[in-house]
């Protein structure tokens, strides 16, 4: 689709008849400095909540109200509570009890979502988009914020882009008017469609002519040659900003990591106050990934430095393949495949195992994946990996299917160390492991509780005796149990 010039659109809507200075009556928002503060997006963990555009997610574990809560422990001051994933029932009482834990935890929700489209002709499906606007702006009423993202849309079938505008154009300015009333801003994203470039969405915005709407700005959505330029000419216009960690130039493949320090200073430049929302869609674990994003967002918006982090993960499984890993030649080697985006481990007599064929360092590294139990009684996981000159092994499930240890520390295994626990371990359910080894400790952590802490001083690390000595120095095996591991990933620290 040919993006439209400013002249263009309006020869095309009929525009141009109303005169220049009507067409430029729409100015940019007058501010006087910069007032940014940091929010989060529900959107960043989208695969975590329970419930998805009105579907139940039977993988998910998140609701709105442990939203909140991780906003406001993670130092954000407010939560952008996307539509999606909001129960399909959503009642007043509900609206208003997220409004009030908002409130206790210290936090503002700085604004909701829809997912529309404002390009259908007359008829019951523009109804039905303009309706679903309506009453998500009586639901951010509710809620307490002054703040709607809405969508364009694209041309459709049929159409040409002149009548996809103005239909966009006329959508636009019946669902301002009702927002205003309730002092409701509606925020329309540079989300593609017909308004993929800055002209087409300045367009539009100047022609509705309504000070209860403005732009949803998303630092990720503009792919021209220079994105930068794209973000900093609609700046001025914005009621709200969402920053990705990438950007994609005209022309690129692939996306580069974003400059957020760059960004944050053209919000400045352009006067620019409100909120600026970490949407992460970026392909690493949101649980380990955001917390880091949000310390150095949040330092550039209080203007300091943003703080240095980790190397990027890597990720060492593509879940399609064994590309990169080979099975271990251990004595009674079960099937080891590939099913469902993840490496299976099938039950051998005693172990079956893989060994990574690539090279990984050995200090100075974290290593993440997530591992099941797929059926048997005893480890399903044990994750030999590098330790200096040495290597060590991971070991969960173990001994009878509850322990969990590291085997193995001046001598002693993993039943028998400081590193030793026991835990209950279900079938079926997928658990987050992640290793941490530097020349002075070594830290083991599953789903975010830390297992091990162990300081290397004065320790011998060693692989317990035996055919698991064959998963060195980097391999996973299972003992008498079918177990699964799954997007593996490791990061230089």
């Amino acid at each position: 689709m040919n993006s439209l010039t400013r002249r263009h659109f309006l020869h095309l809507t009929g525009l141009s008849l109303l005169g220049a200075s009507a067409a430029s009556a729409v100015e940019p928002f007058r501010r006087t400095g910069s007032r940014l503060q940091l929010s989060l997006a529900a959107y960043s963990f989208r695969d975590s909540f329970k419930e998805s555009r009105g579907k139940v997610n039977p993988a998910g574990t998140l609701e709105m109200p442990a939203f909140l809560d991780y906003c406001a422990d993670h130092g954000c001051a407010g939560a952008e509570l996307t539509s999606y994933f909001f129960p399909s029932d959503v009642t007043r009482e509900y609206l208003l009890a997220l409004r009030r834990q908002a409130w206790l935890r210290g936090i503002a929700i700085s604004g909701t979502s829809v997912g529309n489209t404002f390009t259908h002709d007359a008829g019951p499906q523009r109804d039905a988009e303009i309706a679903l606007v309506k009453k998500w702006v009586d639901h951010a009423a509710i809620l307490g914020t002054s703040h709607v993202r809405v969508f364009a849309g694209n041309v459709q079938k049929g159409q040409t882009e002149a009548q996809a505008v103005k239909n966009c154009i006329g959508a636009l300015e019946e669902c301002a008017e009702y927002a205003g009333k309730q002092g409701v801003f509606l925020g329309i994203e540079n989300h593609g469609g017909i308004v993929a470039r800055p002209e087409g969405l300045l367009a539009i915005l100047r022609a509705v002519q309504s000070p209860w709407v403005g732009i949803n700005l998303d630092t990720g959505n503009f792919h021209g040659a220079d994105p930068y330029a794209e973000f900093a000419e609609c700046a001025p216009y914005a009621v709200n900003v969402q920053v990705k960690t990438e950007i994609r130039r005209e022309g690129a493949k692939t996306g580069e990591p974003a400059d957020l320090a760059r960004f944050v200073k053209i919000l400045r430049d352009a006067n620019y106050q409100g909120w600026v929302v970490l949407e992460y869609e970026a392909k690493e674990d949101p649980a380990q990934a955001v917390p880091l994003i949000l310390a150095q967002l949040g330092a550039l918006l209080q203007g300091q430095p943003a703080p240095k982090t980790d190397a990027a993960w890597v990720p060492l499984f593509d879940g399609r393949s064994l590309d990169g890993w080979k099975a271990t030649a251990f004595s009674g080697q079960g099937e080891v495949k590939v099913a469902d985006g993840a490496l299976v481990l099938d039950q051998g007599g005693d172990l079956t195992g893989v060994n990574y064929a690539r090279e990984t360092p050995r200090t100075n590294y974290e290593v993440a994946f997530e591992a099941q139990r797929q059926d048997g009684s005893d480890f399903f996981c044990g994750f030999t990996f590098p330790v200096g000159d040495a290597a060590a092994t991971l070991v969960i499930g173990g001994w009878g299917g509850g322990l969990v240890g590291v085997s193995s520390i001046d001598g002693n295994d993993a039943s028998e160390n400081e590193t030793t626990q026991i835990m209950k371990f279900d079938t079926g359910r997928w658990y987050r492991i992640r290793v941490k080894v530097t020349p002075d400790l070594l830290e083991t952590w599953i789903d975010d509780e830390q297992m091990a802490k162990v300081e290397m001083k004065g320790k011998k690390i060693e692989m317990r005796a035996g055919e698991i000595e064959l998963s060195a120095p980097f391999g996973f095996a299972t003992f008498r149990t079918r177990g699964a591991m799954r997007a593996i990933k490791l990061r230089k620290l």
